[in-house]
């Protein structure tokens, strides 16, 4: 959608957010286009990611600041500054899918991690074999959007398998789903929720949108792609609630979704809805 990102950016935009750096496409064509922008925040969980783009973008070095940190500490990360155009691409990064061992995919036999940022204390492990059968059950209606019965199924069989073996690896949890006669379609929403989960990708959802007022400049912009029906009717509540306020408004009344042609080229986009609130 990097059209319809580029033509919401304003015109005299100086100060840019990207918090969900990835391939750096967005920002990039931002640069190229809009030579009134003095000053990029790139933020990015991922240090390899943020070390490779490092490398590609070192011609632009003096108008980037990237910041391995999680896009819920932007106010923090600007201090002072008020940004004029902020974006958020919420769609995972492929990488992460490529990189089988790191346990994002379904497809390759690895451990359970699912992890962004591999610092972090909590992977897709502890949540198998720490959470309560009611917690599982909770994060499978809640991100998966599975029934509260099918959701307790899965649950009990997760809590009964792990207490007669670990639960190591992703094929462990594959298996494990089939047995509640979970395709591979299902098994795979319910990794997704895992991930969700894993990473709190709602909870920071939440915390960012939470920020808009206390990090816009006057008659800016914040943008949010979602994949997500949990991700887009949160963006969509949160917009409505504050274009209620006088100083905000809508800059769409619905939300933009790829056109075809974008669809062909790339499948992964279909789920893709564009967002934005403007300060005024």
């Amino acid at each position: 959608m990097l059209d319809d990102v580029l033509a919401s950016v304003p015109q005299d935009t100086k100060i840019v957010v990207d918090g969900t750096l990835g391939h750096w496409w967005h920002t990039r064509a931002i640069l190229d286009q809009f030579p009134s922008v003095k000053k990029v925040y790139w933020f990015d969980l991922d240090p390899n990611i943020l070390s490779e783009t490092k490398n590609r973008l070192s011609d632009l070095s003096d108008k980037i600041e990237f910041a391995q940190d999680s896009y819920t500490n932007i106010s923090k990360v600007l201090w002072d500054a008020k940004a004029d155009f902020v974006l958020l691409d919420l769609w995972v990064n492929m990488e992460h899918f490529k990189d089988w061992w790191r346990g994002f995919s379904i497809n390759y036999d690895s451990k359970l991690d699912m992890r962004f940022d591999i610092n972090s204390k909590t992977s897709a492990y502890e949540i198998i074999h720490d959470y309560s059968l009611e917690q599982l059950s909770n994060i499978f209606q809640e991100y998966a959007d599975f029934t509260a019965q099918k959701s307790d199924e899965i649950a009990r069989h997760i809590v009964k398998s792990r207490k007669e073996k670990a639960i190591e690896t992703t094929f462990d949890l594959k298996n494990i789903l089939n047995q509640v006669w979970l395709g591979q379609k299902a098994s795979t929403i319910i990794f997704q929720a895992i991930r969700i989960e894993t990473n709190k990708e709602i909870d920071n959802l939440k915390l960012a949108l939470g920020q808009i007022p206390a990090i816009l400049s006057t008659w800016w912009r914040f943008g949010v792609i979602t994949f997500h029906s949990i991700e887009d009717r949160i963006v969509k509540n949160y917009f409505k609630q504050l274009s209620q306020d006088s100083n905000f408004q809508l800059l769409y009344k619905k939300a933009v979704k790829p056109y075809y042609t974008e669809v062909q080229k790339n499948r992964a986009s279909r789920s893709a809805k564009y967002r934005v609130i403007q300060k005024i």
